[in-house]
C-alpha cells in the first residue's frame, strides 16, 4: 500500500517534471529553428555559439536530476540536436565542395574542347 506521503512525493515529482518540460519547451523549439536556419556559410561565430549554449541548457535539464529516468529524454533532445546541427554543418560543406567540383569538371572539359579544336586546327 502506498502512503499519503509517498503519492504526495511522487505528485511533487511530477508536478516539477512538467514544470521543467514548460519552462524547456522555448528552449528546445527554438533551438530546432536555429540549427534549420543556420548557415555554415555565413561568418556569424555568436549563431553557433547560441545554439551551443541552447544544447547546454537543454542537457543541463537532464544533469539536475539525471536520476530520474524520464529526464533523460532532455539529454537525448540535446544529443539529436548537436548531431542535427553537426550534420547540417557537414552537409553545407560537402555541398559548397561538390559545386567546386563540379565547376572544375565543366572548366575541365571546356578546356578539353578548346585543345581539341586546336589541335584539330593545325592537323588541317
Amino acid at each position: 500500500m502506498v502512503s499519503k506521503q509517498d503519492l504526495a512525493d511522487q505528485l511533487s515529482r511530477n508536478a516539477d517534471f512538467e514544470e521543467t518540460i514548460r519552462d524547456q519547451r522555448p528552449t528546445i523549439d527554438s533551438t530546432y529553428k536555429q540549427i534549420m536556419r543556420f548557415d555554415p556559410g555565413v561568418q556569424a561565430v555568436f549563431l553557433e555559439s547560441d545554439i551551443k549554449n541552447s544544447l547546454g541548457s537543454i542537457k543541463a535539464a537532464y544533469q539536475r536530476r539525471a536520476s530520474d529516468q524520464r529526464y533523460k529524454t532532455f539529454l537525448q533532445a540535446s544529443q539529436l540536436y548537436n548531431d542535427l546541427f553537426y550534420d547540417r554543418r557537414e552537409l553545407k560543406g560537402n555541398r559548397t565542395d561538390l559545386d567546386r567540383l563540379n565547376k572544375s569538371l565543366e572548366d575541365c572539359k571546356l578546356s578539353t574542347r578548346q585543345l581539341r579544336q586546336t589541335l584539330g586546327s593545325q592537323n588541317r
